[in-house]
């Protein structure tokens, strides 16, 4: 997590071979889930939503980076691919029992 002033983000950074920074994401969609006897997560009690579209340039290919929950929004990949992108990062650690439901269907 990263702290601010502002509250605790999920945050990715990118760091080049060189060690400059060259991209932080702070992941935008928060997962909160209430499974009637089942059961509850709720990212925004802990966490607050970044607000920017996170792109950056390599050599190969100008790259978007998302978190997790983020792949669900197609809209923010249409924003990235706007922007150049031609490849995506998403790191996410989908839990067992939310998880495959979300994989098998972006499959």
């Amino acid at each position: 997590p990263e702290k601010d002033d502002a509250g605790v983000y999920n945050t990715s950074i990118v760091v080049s071979p060189t060690g400059e920074l060259l991209a932080k994401h702070r992941k935008m969609h928060l997962f909160d889930i209430d499974v009637p006897g089942g059961i509850t997560f709720k990212e925004s009690d802990t966490l607050s939503a970044g607000n920017t579209v996170t792109t950056f340039d390599t050599p190969f290919c100008k790259i978007g980076l998302g978190i997790c929950y983020d792949l669900r929004f197609p809209q923010y990949a249409m924003l990235m691919r706007e922007q150049g992108c031609k490849l995506f990062i998403y790191p996410g650690a989908f839990n067992t029992v939310t998880g495959p439901p979300h994989w098998e269907l972006l499959q």
